[in-house]
């Protein structure tokens, strides 16, 4: 193997910033092969340096000869001639090589800002001067790259890099301060300021959805400006309904709108209020005029807006006070007349629901006693007189006579109790009077009479009976019993009774 070798020499690289200038998909294209050149040669330079150089160490020669590479001159003639450059040692050669890697390394750094700046922040359109005077920085570094002066282009691209880094931060930060004034000329409503502001925004971040939806909103600006004007004068004439409404139109076309949606909780709130107090002055109005359906209506819609509202709650009060003194007035005039129909049975019931309601009612405790009383004699008259035959029995009679007695007290004595007073009379007056009953029997027939008691056996026996209904039971030894019923009456024929089959 020879002990001479050649020294290890980069090829140069070109620099985007000294291509001529191309369309911007051109320069889209370019720039990502030139940072993959540039990545290249970092990393053929880093492999030189690990797998040649320390071949070259190791030759016994090193450092004991030297090489002159060609250098290009012009001879007398004109013709090119190459003239040998002395040879650098293996160890200059390392750090020359690790300074050109280092200077390639901020060369990269400076493509990568260069292409973000060109591409994504547009920086023609706001940051030219700098932008150019960094590219004159880098193009200053390229020509000292190319004299091999790797530390002084180095600190050029450094530079540059720095001035980059500057405009980048400087970009980001026009683009906050024009989102940030986009955002208050749309709070005060300034549609010019706003569409300005979010177009600057625009123009460093054409992807910014924050700018692009300002915008969007900044052109709503005088619909919602003129909605605005309207609410304001509804409110200023307390048509709350339509204020409402009209901020919910502001916020259907921009629920962001600075402060609306407070102005929509108070024209809500007023609004309420308004349909409350419209409420209660409805259902006090009907109260006066004593139409407490509607003025319960009025005070419950007051409680729905408002639950708990206390005048609601009085005026629902009066209405139930109201309520139930119409229901009494109600009930004593059916009460009263059924008194003068006589219909005791009804005139019972309307007080004894008058008594529910309140069963203080001195009225209606003292229509209750006499409707019952009233009742009570129409029923025991009517009984008596139906049924005139019973009055045979001693202890029916002597109740009629006091049940007539305590019809006679009774006020007011109307038709109908009057006449069942004037029957009742005339049938106690009848029915009071004995008369000649003849009964016969064989003598050996044993006679009960009903009310009377036993009478034995005989064969005719008189007796003074009341008129009514009586029964005669008849018994004999051996033979079966009989029972017969009889009506007494005046000038009535002599009854039979005796026992005849035997069993």
């Amino acid at each position: 193997m020879s002990d001479e070798f050649s020294p290890i020499r980069p090829k140069s690289v070109p620099l985007s910033h000294t291509l001529p200038k191309t369309d911007k998909r051109s320069k889209t294209r370019k720039a990502p092969r030139l940072a993959t050149i540039v990545i290249g040669l970092m990393i053929a330079a880093g492999l030189g340096v690990f797998l040649i150089v320390p071949n070259l160490v190791g030759k016994s020669e090193i450092g004991k000869k030297a090489f002159l590479p060609s250098t290009p001159s012009v001879d007398a003639s004109g013709t090119r001639v190459t003239t040998p450059e002395p040879e650098l040692p293996p160890f200059q050669t390392l750090q020359r090589e690790q300074a050109r890697a280092r200077a390639q390394e901020e060369l990269a750094q400076f493509v990568e800002l260069q292409l973000k700046l060109e591409q994504t922040m547009q920086v023609g359109s706001w940051g030219q001067v700098t932008f150019d005077a960094a590219k004159s920085l880098a193009n200053e570094g390229d020509e000292q790259f190319l004299r091999d002066e790797y530390e002084s282009a180095m600190g050029k691209y450094q530079a540059a890099r720095a001035e980059l880094e500057f405009l980048i931060q400087q970009g980001s930060q026009l683009l906050s301060e024009a989102l940030q004034a986009g955002q208050i000329a749309l709070e005060i409503r300034d549609q010019a300021t706003a569409t300005d502001r979010y177009q600057t925004a625009l123009t460093i971040d054409p992807n910014n959805t924050t700018a692009t939806r300002g915008l969007q909103r900044a052109a709503l600006l005088p619909e919602i400006v003129r909605l605005m004007r309207e609410a304001r004068n509804h409110e200023l004439t307390d048509r709350w309904a339509q204020a409402l409404s009209t901020y919910q139109e502001v916020l259907a076309l921009d629920d962001k709108t600075d402060g609306v949606a407070a102005l929509k909780r108070t024209a809500q709130s007023r609004y309420t209020q308004q349909r409350i107090t419209e409420a209660l002055s409805t259902g006090f109005a009907a109260l006066d005029t004593g139409k407490l359906d509607t003025a319960r209506g009025g005070f419950q819609t007051a409680l729905q807006l408002n639950p708990g509202n206390q005048i609601a709650l009085g005026g629902l009060e009066q209405v139930a006070e109201l309520s139930e003194l119409r229901k009494i007035a109600d009930l004593h005039k059916r009460a009263q007349g059924a008194e003068d129909s006589e219909d005791w049975t009804a005139a019972l019931t309307a007080y004894e629901s008058i008594l529910t309601v309140d069963d203080n009612i001195q009225f209606a405790v003292e229509g209750k006693q006499r409707a019952f009383a009233q009742r009570r004699a129409n029923q025991t008259l009517g009984n008596i007189i139906a049924n005139p035959d019973k009055l045979s029995s001693k202890a029916l009679f002597t109740d009629a006579l006091r049940l007539l007695e305590q019809a006679r007290q009774l006020s007011p004595q109307g038709t109908i109790l009057g006449r069942q007073i004037a029957e009742a009379e005339q049938l106690l007056i009848h029915y009071g009077k004995p008369v000649p009953v003849t009964l016969r029997s064989d003598n050996a027939t044993l006679v009960t009479l009903s009310t009377i008691g036993k009478l034995g056996a005989f064969t005719e026996k008189q007796l003074e009976l009341r008129p009514g209904a009586y029964t005669l039971i008849g018994s004999r030894d051996g033979c079966k019993d009989v029972r017969q019923n009889i009506l007494v009456r005046p000038d009535m024929q002599p009854v039979d009774i005796r026992c005849q089959k035997t069993f």
